[in-house]
């Protein structure tokens, strides 16, 4: 064996063995982890701001404790924030999601000009999955 593949083949025993490590310690450390049960109120609160049905981190304003009179004042902050987040999706779609498309697409034609005739029908079969896949799960990415 040659001494530079002598080097490499060790450099990636000593790799395994620190990320092996690496696994092991935090297997180890989140194992006193534990699911903790869902309060009432946070999943009346996923359901009225159409949460996924993760648990998730209690937001900052009630981690001061604020009083049902702030409470409620700051559930209509959200619900009209909630709103203006909306109307601004919809703009992104009418407005922006065109031009953002055709420049998926341009970047795509780009790349497949590139490519020797073999390549650039694997590359097309991968493309025509992949949109299918982002089709069925709903998902929305700008990967090529």
């Amino acid at each position: 064996m040659e001494h530079g593949s002598r080097t490499k083949l060790v450099t990636a025993v000593i790799l395994a063995l620190v990320l092996g490590t690496g696994v092991m310690l935090g297997l180890v450390s989140d194992g006193s982890l534990v699911a903790l049960p869902v309060e009432e109120g946070t999943v009346s609160d996923a359901g009225r701001y159409k949460m996924s049905d993760q648990r998730r981190r209690t937001p900052m304003y009630q981690q001061v404790e604020p009083t049902e009179a702030q409470t409620l004042l700051i559930d209509s902050i959200l619900e009209d924030q909630l709103q203006h987040m909306r109307s601004l999706h919809e703009e992104f779609r009418t407005t922006y999601l065109p031009q953002y498309q055709a420049l998926i697409r341009l970047t795509r034609e780009a790349i497949l000009e590139i490519f020797t005739e073999e390549q650039a029908s694997k590359y097309r079969a991968l493309l025509q999955e992949f949109d299918e896949s982002r089709t069925q799960g709903g998902e929305r990415s700008n990967r090529d």
